[in-house]
């Protein structure tokens, strides 16, 4: 089968940058079917890493974060062009680790897999229903290892998770030690090397949440206060986003199913992080206005949002 047949290359803007993805083309697409039939047996056959937070059912960002809560150093690594970078011989040996002892697979056909799953001779395609998967087997054995060489450091409740290319490490520590700093990151610079992967130097970052109240991991703040109490939030100016967006189409009596949708969508997320309190936050004269338009709370007007 001629993966390019069925395949088509896009890009697509982000805050940052612009990012090439493939997708599959319209229509009947056998190669989708097949990647889909790929990825479930994956699912079923290999055990997904412990520290692996991204990809993994029933998983998010905010379980992410709540898993370092009550930590007090954080460091943060970014994988460089991850999923471009990604092995395919590497790639290959990592599946015929999980999936070789039984089934009667060979090496020769996790290497066509592999190369079912890809477009060019390196890297995982963004866009394909197998690449998430496949990256996740690819870092098993990384995040096995550089977890027990940090067990080996003797860090207070040291907490590891990999959130696709996104590494958290934290542990407790009354002060940030530049020792054990320079221990950590050379920890982690030698577990990418061993799979051909670096570092990105220039998002390397190091926390110490007692000293600025808070920190943010994978999109979700964790929040100290002075009584060393923690919390998750998604931030005020997100929830502020929420209030403003949800008046907004209620007022202009909106009836746009994807905007509406986008919106309980977007409360779900908030209230999935902090619960129903999140509208604690909004001031009196905000709720009043709320109240003005017929509903008790914020949460009781998004759900009168038709879609």
């Amino acid at each position: 089968m001629n993966n390019q047949e069925y395949l088509e290359e896009k890009y697509i803007k982000t805050k940052k940058k612009i990012r090439k993805i493939v997708t599959y083309k319209e229509g009947e697409n056998p190669l989708r079917k097949k990647h889909e039939q790929i990825s479930e047996y994956l699912s079923k056959e290999c055990k997904s890493s412990l520290f692996a937070k991204a990809y993994i059912e029933h998983s998010s960002i905010s379980k992410n974060a709540k898993a370092h809560m009550y930590n007090d150093i954080f460091l943060f690594f970014d994988v460089k062009d991850f999923f471009p970078s990604i092995n395919h011989q590497c790639l290959t040996e990592q599946l015929y680790k999980e999936l070789g002892k039984r089934n009667s697979v060979t090496i020769n056909s996790c290497s066509k897999l592999v190369k079912m799953c890809s477009v060019y001779d390196k890297g995982l395609p963004l866009g394909l229903v197998t690449s998430p998967i496949l990256s996740n087997i690819y870092m098993k054995e990384f995040d096995n290892v550089l977890y027990g060489k940090l067990k080996k450091l003797m860090l207070e409740n040291v907490i590891y998770t990999r959130y696709a290319d996104d590494i958290v490490i934290s542990y407790k520590a009354s002060e940030v030690s530049d020792d054990m700093i320079r221990q950590i990151k050379e920890c982690v610079k030698l577990c990418l090397k061993r799979v051909h992967l670096t570092s990105n130097e220039k998002k390397e970052r190091v926390y110490h949440i007692k000293r600025g109240g808070h920190v943010r991991v994978t999109g979700v703040n964790i929040v100290c206060d002075e009584n060393n109490y923690r919390s998750l939030s998604v931030g005020r100016k997100k929830k502020d986003k929420l209030y403003y967006d949800a008046l907004k189409y209620i007022c202009e009596q909106r009836i746009d199913s994807t905007e509406g949708l986008k919106i309980k969508g977007y409360e779900s997320f908030v209230l999935s992080v902090e619960g129903v309190g999140y509208e604690d936050c909004y001031s009196e004269k905000m709720k009043e206005v709320v109240r003005e338009l017929g509903f008790s709370s914020l949460h009781e007007l998004i759900k009168g949002i038709k879609v």
